[in-house]
Formats: structure tokens, sequence, C-alpha cells
């Protein structure tokens, strides 16, 4: 298995590649299946829709973890209330085992229907293992409580706090072990894994997020190509069909290029 390396490639695709059992933990924040985009922001959402998040299969993706899975592995799986019910069909057949579902607290909750439903302050991790599974260090509770990424600090709409994943990592691996998240996103899971003395091993389908998460991480990051913008010349009407004199329609259309142009850099 490479190590302490960030992929470009879907997630299934990039389970099939892994050995059968070669991985002994696993985190992963798929999509939801719901278009997430945040309307919070104030103006303009600085983050586009996470990339195909109406087109995550669960079944053929927790049938790989089965597969990839060692025995006594485990796989910190997110998730939320409404896609639970969803996705729990699909653990048995895939040769795994729900032991409990961690609630996540946060320090803050979503807006959502201000006037008619409660504010949503908690996310559900489905804690999955195959075969027996031992935990490492402190038990903790099925109640974990950590901030929120603050929003000026947010590389990826849905990232997830390093200390989370630190609990994680540090209660179901060992040092020198390699932490597989095939769902990276901004590469928090190889963060708190750098810190707890692991390895890690991300993917992303998202090139963006490839090259945040290889940044962050201090590997090689490629160039990227801007690809090349033709000048903008559109064709000049002639003056008497808009009822101007030629030299007004000529600053009319200067402007119009000067505009278009600027706002193509």
């Amino acid at each position: 298995m490479t190590k302490n390396d960030v992929l470009q490639d879907e997630a299934v695709s990039f389970l099939s590649k892994l050995a059968a059992g070669e991985v002994r933990l696993l985190v992963a924040d798929p999509p939801y299946g719901i278009g997430y985009h945040s309307n919070r922001y104030k103006g303009r959402n600085p983050y586009a829709p996470i990339a195909q998040d109406w087109n995550f299969e669960v079944g053929s993706f927790l049938k790989e973890v089965g597969r990839v899975l060692s025995e006594g592995g485990a796989m910190y799986l997110f998730c939320r209330y409404d896609v639970l019910p969803l996705w729990l069909p699909f653990v048995e057949p895939s040769g795994l085992k729900m032991k409990t579902v961690i609630v996540w607290v946060k320090d803050n909750w979503s807006a959502g229907d201000l006037s008619g439903c409660f504010g949503n302050q908690y996310e559900q991790i489905v804690f999955l293992t195959k075969g027996r599974h031992i935990l490492r260090g402190k038990r903790w509770s099925n109640v974990w409580e950590f901030p929120r990424v603050p929003s000026k600090r947010l590389l990826h709409p849905a990232q997830k706090p390093v200390e989370l994943l630190r609990r994680a990592i540090e209660a179901s691996s060992d040092a020198g072990d390699v932490v597989v998240d095939p769902f990276c996103g901004s590469g928090s899971t190889g963060e708190a894994a750098k810190q707890c003395g692991r390895d890690f091993l991300l993917c992303d389908m998202d090139e963006g997020m490839v090259r945040i998460s290889r940044k962050r991480l201090g590997l090689a990051v490629t160039e990227e190509v801007k690809p090349e913008i033709p000048p903008y010349k559109p064709v000049l009407p002639a003056p008497e069909e808009w009822g101007l004199h030629p030299e007004e329609l000529r600053r009319l259309y200067d402007e119009m290029v000067a505009t278009v142009t600027a706002n193509l850099k």
C-alpha cells in the first residue's frame, strides 16, 4: 500500500486497487446524497457544491470497505440522521458490524427552518468493525463534543476538526499504521494521522481538493494549468441600427470589452 500520499480518484475505484484485508483503519466522510451547498454565507458562497454529492452509492462503497478491511479493523463513517436509515441495510451484507453510533455535538447549530424546526447541533459517526476490534487507550463515551472548524479557517464546506479525527485514530490504530480516507476533502484526516504518528493514504475525486490536501500535507503539487481565453471581440453593429453616433458606439464597445476582459482574469 502507498503511504503518505493523496490521490485523485473515485472512492470505490480507489479502494478496488487495494489488496483484500490490507487496511486497519478507514475514516470516511462520504457525500450524503443531498446536494449539500450551504446558504449561510452573506453574499456569494465561496465554495462550490460538493462534487457528486447526489451520486453516492453506499452499497458499492461498503462492499469494497468490507473487502479491504483486515480482521479486527474498523471504520468511522460520518453520516446524518436522515441518511442513516438508508445506509444501514447495506452494512451486514458487506461483512461489517455496526457497534454504535457516535454523536458529535458541535458548538453551534444550523440555520434551517428557523420558525418550524429545532437547530441541528449534532452529526453522527457510525462505528463499524470487521471481526473483533479492540479499542486503544481511554474508553470514551459515544457522545463527543468538539467545536466545528471556524468558517474563516474552512478549506472545504464539510471540513471536520482535526481534534475529533485524532480521537478516532488514536482509539482504533497503532503507531505506524496507515489511515485510509477515500473522501479526504481538504486533508484533515492526513493532518490528524501525522499528529498521531500514523501514516496516511488519502483520495478525493475533486482535483481542487486534492491540490489543497497535498499542499496542506507538504506534498508536491503539480502546477495548475489555466486555459487560455481568447480575446473578447464582439462584432460592432452598424451605428444607424442603434441610432447612435459612430464615436459614441465605439466608446460603448470599448467599455464593454474592458469590462468582460476584466471579469475573465
